[in-house]
């Protein structure tokens, strides 16, 4: 018998996304190209295809020499091939770590014989059933030697993958690179177009980095592809990776082709659906007919039932020959040591303390192949003393958990280094120690006073005492030039090419002081645009905040927030990238005379991804003004008096045991009132008399033990 054609021909029927309804259907599938990919490798390389011949002569002589010498069959016991499966999708997330490791249980089994509809088999097969001793374990090691569980998600613009072209096999393409394939047996798994299920390469017949099979999610166990979704797909590519042809030689129903193994019936054509009993055809005229349960067949997935004898000789020969490097790689050893923790991340500080005792915060990982329950862990700034933190719990392997440490105390105003070193995992020695320490640089910074002005016209960014927050690593603030306000620089976050929605990218002011001020303000240039129509429902929205905090950036409350349409400086929508002429900017402001005599406080710009355009910033100012003198005399005053509506009473510092603060017509009616919440004082109430009559009016502070009233002038 011979292999005449290397053209995997089967009549394509399947659509993408088609379910085949019913397992007895005989309905033809392309369940594999791997011969179309081996000659179009053929035909773009001659020295290729001169060893791809001289390889399947020695694959046979390899196969036979086993077959005649049972002895020659080295694995006498399992022998293990690490696999990576490199799930390649708009979302991976779609095929779940079971629906491998249940693939992996069908692979394992087929190979083994130990599959449970082996009792279909029938009778007269049945003593050519065949049992390989090889088998595959998930690997445990990444090329670059960290643990990983053989499962590599990869997210894709790329809707379908096809046979034409090896896209899948390379990230710059859309695909997953492969793992070194002397080491591990690199399977693709993809949406394939065509109703594809699957393809392979022969040893030898592709570059190293295209080594592997490809296949399409729908097969997998519980996949979407009824009668093909059991994991024979698998099977039968991992068939073709050791060196096994179709059943049926692929040669159109001539009856010449051979799959070269003496142990499978002729047979002419591809099968498909699922036969029973006694099947012919013009090959194989009389019974016991043709082996249709072959993997290496094309039913369905539930008639698919052995490979022969001979055919576990060949794959076996193909491994020795071929993919020997395969069995002794170390891909499927764990790089874990029993106990070893490791340092992720130290997450506060940040960049800059408030206080000269902090808490510093961290992430580890159990590094460690046991359970860990227990470290210690070491806190120092610039190498003083260290302060201890003991850490208990129960982290899983390659788990992670965020620990606050015991307080630390900080030296003066400046720099300063903190270094986090973890010890005696589980109350032993790190077997890991090069992993145990960071190291991050912070600062603790004189809090200035206003005033406190910001063009962006140096070429430093962020300037002294400024910083970025930048959590996800991708677009953020950035200064630009020639496109300012005023002068020649300015800020912008290019949310037009953001696509994350969500993010939030911090700009934060140095520490301020407001203090001895009858008020505070901030004010900015803005200009922004938006692609989206306003009041489209359920749009993210590009958002710009400016916040504040007591707390040293711990938490924030928002003093002011615009998107969509109350943000944008240009009026017509924008599609392409947004830069503000002269005239597309705002000058907003930001009350901040309620933060005065608050302690120092953080000012901090955030904006929020929507993916609309771009939004910039520039002459940032944030500046006090000075007490009035009858405020200082008196600790209270009312402004302005005599006013034309708007109303604030102020305090030169928060009132104690203030109830409530009443304003009073001439006859005595109450026209408004703000109960005073003791828990949230303030120094700054404000009303307004928009509305009421000219005339005099009563401003009436109401205490837990007296009143004081002043009058005021209505113009």
């Amino acid at each position: 018998m011979f292999l005449k054609k290397y053209g995997c021909v089967a009549v394509l029927v399947l659509l993408q996304g088609f379910f085949i309804r019913a397992i007895g259907q005989q309905m033809p599938v392309k369940r594999c190209a791997t011969m179309e990919v081996l000659q179009r490798s053929l035909e773009k390389d001659e020295t290729l295809r001169a060893r791809y011949e001289n390889d399947k002569q020695l694959i046979q002589q390899l196969a036979a020499e086993r077959v005649s010498d049972p002895g020659a069959r080295v694995e006498a016991t399992p022998v293990y091939i690490p696999v990576v499966f490199h799930i390649v999708l708009p979302d991976p997330n779609e095929v779940t770590d079971k629906m491998i490791e249940d693939q992996m249980k069908v692979l394992n089994r087929d190979f083994a014989g130990l599959n449970a509809d082996s009792v279909n088999i029938l009778p007269a097969f049945k003593p050519l059933f065949g049992k390989s001793k090889i088998q595959f374990v998930l690997a445990k090691r990444t090329p670059a030697n960290q643990p990983t569980n053989g499962i590599e998600r990869v997210v894709t613009t790329q809707q379908s993958f096809t046979q034409a072209n090896n896209y899948v096999k390379h990230a710059s393409t859309g695909g997953a690179n492969a793992w070194n394939s002397s080491k591990y047996m690199n399977v693709w798994v993809c949406t394939l177009g065509g109703g594809l299920l699957g393809y392979s390469t022969f040893p030898g017949t592709s570059s190293a980095d295209e080594q592997g099979v490809v296949m399409y999610s729908a097969t997998l166990p519980g996949g979407l592809l009824a009668g093909y979704n059991d994991g024979r797909t698998l099977t039968h590519e991992s068939g073709h990776y050791f060196f096994l042809f179709h059943i049926w030689g692929d040669d159109d129903g001539a009856c010449t082709g051979s799959d070269n193994v003496n142990d499978t019936p002729n047979q002419s054509d591809a099968s498909s659906g699922c036969h029973s009993g006694v099947v012919t055809d013009a090959c194989s005229p009389a019974a016991p007919g043709i082996m249709y349960q072959n993997y290496m067949d094309y039913s369905s997935d539930g008639c698919m039932a052995l490979f022969t004898l001979q055919q576990v000789t060949r794959m076996e020969a193909a491994l020795n020959g071929y993919r020997l490097s395969l069995t002794t790689s170390n891909g499927a050893v764990s790089p874990l040591k029993d106990n070893d923790a490791q340092m992720v991340s130290i997450d506060n500080p940040v960049n800059r303390v408030c206080d000269t005792k902090f808490q510093p915060s961290i992430t580890i990982r159990n590094y460690g192949a046991l359970p860990l329950t227990s470290l210690v862990i070491n806190a120092s700034v610039d190498n003083g003393p260290a302060v201890q933190t003991q850490w208990t719990g129960s982290l899983a392997t390659l788990s992670t958990v965020a620990i606050t440490l015991n307080p630390i105390t900080t030296g003066s105003n400046g720099s300063h280094t903190l270094k986090i070193q973890l010890t005696l995992p589980n109350g032993t020695a790190d077997l890991g120690p090069a992993n145990d320490t960071l190291s991050k640089s912070f600062v603790y910074p004189t809090a200035l006073a206003p005033p406190l002005t910001e063009g962006f016209e140096s070429e430093t960014f962020p300037a002294a005492g400024w910083e970025i927050i930048n959590a996800d690593g991708s677009y953020t603030w950035e200064r630009v030039t020639g496109i300012a306000k005023t002068g020649h620089g300015a800020i912008v976050v290019r949310n037009n090419d953001y696509t994350q929605n969500g993010q939030i990218d911090y700009l934060r002011m140095p520490q301020i002081t407001l203090a001895n001020s009858d008020s505070a303000f901030l004010t900015f240039q803005v200009a922004a645009a938006i692609k989206t129509a306003t009041g489209t429902l359920f749009n993210y929205w590009d958002t710009l905040q400016v916040l504040v905090s007591t707390d040293c950036g711990n938490s924030f409350t928002s003093l002011y927030k615009k998107w969509g349409g109350a943000l944008a400086t240009r009026s017509a929508l924008t599609t392409s990238e947004f830069i503000p002429t002269a005239s597309e900017w705002r000058k907003d402001s930001v009350n901040l005379t309620p933060w005065i005599n608050k302690g120092p406080v953080m000012i901090a710009f955030a904006n929020s991804t929507g993916n609309e355009n771009n939004i910039y910033l520039d002459d940032i100012n944030l500046y006090t003004k000075g007490s009035n003198a009858n405020l200082e005399k008196q600790g209270w005053q009312i402004t302005p008096n005599p006013t034309g509506g708007p109303l604030a009473v102020q305090f030169i510092n928060t009132p104690v045991n203030l109830k409530a603060i009443i304003v009073l017509n001439s006859t005595g009616q109450k026209v408004a009132e703000k109960v005073i919440n003791n828990n949230t004082p303030a120094t700054l109430y404000q009303f307004n008399l928009n509305g009421y009559a000219s005339g005099v009016y009563v401003v009436r502070l109401v205490y837990s033990d007296h009143t004081v009233s002043r009058k005021i002038i209505r113009k």
